[in-house]
């Protein structure tokens, strides 16, 4: 097959558009992440499509940090576990925080939404254009969830 140079601007054009923002180049700041879960909060993330969710109005132990607007951990369709910021990438501000519908993150400012699904929080409706920021370094040992960056 030959392509033809309209053919290859429309090709650069969609690659630069799939491409242009992943889920870790978002405006949200660097923030410091400490989250162990509870064993009754393990217990609710064993199941597919579950989260909980820490809020930084909510009072946790004193070593627990939250990212930059709080953080959700939740178990994917695929039963991967994940944690995200609370904060919308697209309002970039600690005091708007995405309302958590299993499978679905909602912003309540700009009306943003990102699929949970499997893991990956890409916005599927709305102004955002960036994935929510995943905090990575997630242990899982069978009793608890801890979250650290």
């Amino acid at each position: 097959m030959k392509l033809r140079l309209n053919d290859s601007k429309w090709l650069l054009a969609l690659l630069l558009t799939l491409f242009s923002c992943r889920n870790d180049e978002n405006d949200i700041p660097e923030s410091e992440v400490y989250v162990k879960t509870s064993y009754s909060e393990y217990q609710a993330l064993m199941m597919p499509n579950s989260a909980v969710v820490y809020e930084k109005n909510n009072i946790y132990p004193a070593n627990f940090k939250l990212g930059y607007g709080g953080v959700v951990i939740f178990r994917d369709m695929d039963r991967q576990v994940h944690c995200c910021d609370l904060s919308c990438p697209y309002e970039n501000l600690r005091t708007v925080n995405l309302t958590i519908k299993m499978p679905y993150a909602t912003c309540p400012e700009c009306g943003s939404k990102f699929d949970l699904t499997y893991g990956a929080c890409n916005p599927v409706m709305g102004p955002a254009t960036c994935g929510l920021k995943l905090y990575h370094n997630i242990r899982d040992t069978g009793d608890y969830i801890k979250v650290v960056n």
